[in-house]
């Protein structure tokens, strides 16, 4: 996606962020526009309808709300209609996240992902978030993965930062140093 498109992603998040905060049903939002890209991960047909230049809007507009009736939000049904209207259809992913990041923002919320060479304990996990949580100061939502490539320990990511505290990454700075000595 072009740095353009990206502006005008977080453009609209803003201010569809904004409008649902305004309209206390931000949860609602959230979810009328996961489910709509579920749907379209799952159709591809319904995908390239919504991404097609050659289908007026105006067809587009009635359709939609067609599909979607009374299952989504006023505020996400006009939202998506304005997104028709500018012929900005195609950043929907791109709105998407990026209001779910002034959401986790507005809620104290960070993500994180945890890499383990083993699966992890609930205890494992519990004293992670713990941990993650006191050095952030936010409220941490962990998604756990295994990869054995790891060899021992855990790496996680946190937005852009990497902690990796896995044996595989201590072996890689041990060889680097050793390297560099000589």
């Amino acid at each position: 996606m072009a740095s353009k498109d990206i502006r005008a992603a977080k453009r609209y998040a803003t201010a569809l962020f904004h409008a649902a905060v305004h309209a206390d049903n931000l949860t609602k939002v959230e979810t009328d526009l996961s489910n709509l890209l579920k749907w379209m991960q799952e159709s591809p047909v319904l995908r390239q309808y919504w991404e097609s230049p050659l289908v007026p809007s105006g067809r587009k507009r009635e359709q939609i709300k067609t599909v979607l009736g009374d299952s989504v939000e006023d505020l996400t049904l006009s939202f998506l209609r304005l997104l028709i209207d500018k012929r900005r259809e195609d950043i929907l992913d791109a709105v998407d996240f990026e209001l779910r990041q002034h959401a986790d923002t507005s809620r104290h919320i960070i993500r994180a992902e945890a890499t383990f060479a083993l699966a992890p304990t609930d205890a494992e996990k519990q004293s992670l978030i713990k941990s993650l949580a006191q050095r952030t100061g936010e409220n941490v939502e962990l998604t756990v993965s295994v990869d054995a490539n790891i060899l021992g320990g855990v790496v996680v990511r946190l937005h852009d930062t990497i902690i990796d505290g896995s044996v595989r990454g201590t072996l890689e700075r041990v060889r680097e140093q050793l390297l560099h000595e000589a």
